[in-house]
């Protein structure tokens, strides 16, 4: 079976990527955070999948940062890019199914679209509470509580095009999200 990478030039699938699919299942652990590629590569997805009519199945995943906050600026017209195609709050509170609902039903992508949803998650569980082994979304989110930070600390990103390192370890704050004290604070 053929293998492609959406993370390249080429980060919505092809015609001849999706030929022959019957359908698309899409299973990402999204971190909570409108800066984020799992999101956009789903919407991509999504896209694709609907032009070229493959049936796309989303398998829902706790948000490991919970569903009650939601916060901090919304994108603003204008600076839409890959990794912010959608005006949603920086910490948007939502799980990827609903994610995908919503880039489907409000922003209008129109895919044939069916989310398998999660049982036993509420709002106001971090990951931690899942009781499930956490597991790397991206080497540059090892622990939950880099999830956590992360809305707060990706802006300081810094872009190989602006002449900086890339960001490859993420901010890690020890017991951040359990209102803990701040003992393990580095950025690389």
């Amino acid at each position: 079976m053929p293998v492609y990478s959406l993370y390249s030039e080429t980060r919505e699938p092809t015609a001849e990527m999706l030929k022959g699919l019957d359908v698309l299942v899409i299973d990402l652990q999204d971190v909570g955070t409108r800066i984020y590629t799992y999101i956009y590569t789903m919407a991509n997805c999504l896209r694709a999948a609907g032009r070229h009519k493959v049936k796309v199945i989303v398998c829902d995943r706790p948000n490991p940062i919970g569903g009650k906050a939601v916060e901090g600026p919304m994108l603003e017209r204008g600076f839409e890019s890959f990794v912010g195609q959608y005006r949603i709050p920086m910490r948007h509170g939502m799980t990827i199914g609903e994610l995908a609902r919503l880039f489907n039903e409000h922003f209008a992508i129109g895919a044939d679209l069916e989310v398998v949803t999660m049982t036993g998650w509420r709002r106001e569980m971090f990951y931690d509470d899942t009781s499930l082994r956490w597991v790397l979304p991206s080497p540059n989110i090892p622990t939950l509580d880099s999830a956590v930070v992360y809305p707060g600390t990706v802006l300081f990103e810094r872009h190989e095009r602006l002449g900086g390192p890339r960001y490859d370890e993420a901010v890690r704050v020890g017991g951040a999200h359990r209102g803990q004290p701040r003992n393990d604070l580095r950025v690389r």
